[in-house]
C-alpha cells in the first residue's frame, strides 16, 4: 500500500472547497484508491490531499490524470505547490 501526500497552497478558501468538491470524487472513482482526504488550514490558506493507493502503479496512473487538474487550480488561485510525496505504508 501507498500513501500520496499532497500539500499546497491556495488564496481563497472557496477555491480549495471547490476543487475539494471536484477531486475527491473523481479521485475516490479510481481503481486502486482506498481512500482520499482533503484537509485544510483555513487561516493559513495551506491544503491538501492524503490518498492511499492499493499500489505504486496505482498513486502514479492517478497523478497523471489528476496533476494538471491540481496545478491548474493552484495556478488560478495563484498558489503553489509545498510538497507532493509518495511513501511506503508499513502496517503491523
Amino acid at each position: 500500500m501507498n500513501l500520496r501526500l499532497v500539500q499546497f497552497s491556495l488564496g481563497e478558501r472557496s477555491a480549495a472547497e471547490a476543487l475539494a468538491d471536484e477531486i475527491v470524487p473523481a479521485i475516490r472513482s479510481q481503481p486502486g484508491c482506498e481512500r482520499c482526504t482533503f484537509f485544510a488550514d483555513y487561516e493559513a490558506g495551506d491544503y491538501g490531499l492524503a490518498v492511499f493507493w492499493e499500489s505504486k502503479e496505482a498513486a502514479e496512473a492517478a497523478a497523471a490524470v489528476f496533476g494538471p487538474i491540481l496545478m491548474r487550480a493552484v495556478d488560478t488561485g495563484k498558489g503553489t505547490i509545498q510538497s507532493r510525496r509518495l511513501f511506503d505504508v508499513l502496517e503491523p
